[in-house]
């Protein structure tokens, strides 16, 4: 039943501009994005920063999560020849203020119509998407589809000119199913996804009869907090910046590129941001300095070799040790920190250390100050002692190693505070 549903529904959208600037089409058995019927191959990152950066190692494709800015965004990007997937911020599937409120549902669709018709002409769009991450799940719930539906059509009737897709949480079934049976109109998916991407195509093929509509791989790369393996406390444990460039090496190699539906990838995050800690997708600096992921991307996108005294972190010691478990600290306690580099002949490299409050909650919000007065620094740069905080509670111990040349490079371990 579901299988001829779901036929009834495909073979009902309806036919794509044929005259459009931007098009997905199937190309010698491959689907492709097209730009005046000239294939678009994809060499992207999500996130808008640093655009100057990105075309100088190649890439070509970046995508924004909001409206804010698009006008700059898009202008910046034709600058530098690079190619933007636009999103437009939706909020969760299950928010009733705006799914089934039809005074709403309005004035939003009118919104997206004016954004469809302000941007279909401009060189720098690639396409549109609808939504990041919406949660989808509830097999019974009709006031989500009848709401975006609406919204959907509204953004197509304004901009026929580019294609249309929403954002899922890698292929979860039943968001896909839902999408699948009760959205028929989208062009393309864009599926996010991190430790999971090797599963891909195995949780596609579960949903064979859904699955053959050109997807994009949203975001990737190393493994999220999420994902990370934790402490026992509930912590969890971030890699350093050379093993997450090894990661992230390794994750190309788990790409679907065979598959005739996959249009192509987009590294996750291209900028600065805090999430769990303020280092963990990062691969600028607050201060714009780069690590060990820019200069495999600049490989990878430009062929550009990374140079030969480039900044590692090899390890990072507490009491000479990295079994995190065993950090669980008394109060007002002396430990030492030692940390060593692959490349100590790098070029006038600085050594910053920081002791923080864990964000144990997930919030996603400004990165907690560094706890004062608690570091001693020695002659020794890469060797401190530090005192264990007077409150209980979670900390995380971190480092930056940067040099002259404009490169960082970090690493961090947690660590409780008991009674």
């Amino acid at each position: 039943m579901i299988f001829i549903l779901t036929l009834s529904l495909i073979s009902c959208e309806r036919e794509k501009n044929a005259d459009a600037l931007v098009k997905i089409e199937e190309i010698d058995g491959h689907w492709q994005f097209t730009i005046k019927d000239k294939v678009h191959a994809i060499k992207g990152v999500s996130g808008h920063a640093y655009l100057r950066e990105a075309a100088s190692i190649g890439i070509n494709t970046i995508r924004t999560y909001d409206t804010t800015h698009l006008q700059a965004i898009l202008d910046t990007a034709e600058f530098y020849n690079i190619k933007v997937v636009a999103g437009i911020w939706l909020p969760k599937s299950h928010e009733q203020w705006l799914y089934g409120n039809e005074e709403y549902t309005q004035k939003l669709s009118k919104e997206l119509a004016l954004l469809g018709r302000k941007y279909r002409n401009h060189p720098a769009l690639l396409s549109w998407c609808l939504g990041n991450e919406l949660v989808y799940y509830n097999l019974f719930d009709f006031k989500f589809p009848g709401t975006y539906n609406q919204l959907l059509d509204s953004l197509r009737a304004g901009d026929p000119n580019h294609p249309i897709g929403t954002a899922l949480a890698n292929f979860g079934q039943k968001a896909a199913l839902n999408f699948a049976l009760k959205i028929s109109d989208l062009d393309y998916y864009l599926i996010n996804t991190f430790g999971r991407l090797r599963e891909l195509e195995e949780d596609m093929s579960r949903l064979f009869f859904i699955a053959d509509k050109p997807f994009l791989i949203g975001e990737f790369g190393e493994n999220g907090p999420w994902e990370a393996e934790w402490t026992k406390w509930s912590a969890p444990l971030e890699p350093n910046s050379r093993r997450k460039a090894a990661l992230l090496a390794r994750r190309f190699q788990e790409l679907p590129s065979d598959n005739p539906h996959y249009l192509g990838a987009l590294v996750f995050n291209w900028g600065w941001r805090h999430e769990q800690t303020h280092t963990w997708f990062n691969v600028f600096s607050e201060k714009g300095e780069r690590n060990a992921l820019y200069h495999f991307l600049a490989d990878k996108y430009g062929g550009q070799k990374p140079q030969s005294n480039l900044l590692e972190i090899d390890t990072l010691l507490i009491d000479g040790t990295g079994n995190y478990n065993s950090f669980w600290f008394d109060k007002n306690q002396s430990h030492t920190a030692a940390l060593r580099l692959t490349n100590q002949s790098a070029v006038g490299f600085h050594v910053e250390w920081s002791l923080r409050t864990e964000d144990w909650f997930f919030l996603k919000g400004d990165t907690p100050p560094a706890v004062a007065g608690y570091i001693q620094k020695s002659k020794d740069p890469k060797l401190i002692v530090f005192t264990t905080p007077a409150k209980t509670g979670p900390y995380r111990l971190f480092v930056k190693v940067t040099d002259s040349l404009g490169n960082f490079a970090t690493a961090n371990l947690p660590f409780y505070v008991v009674q």
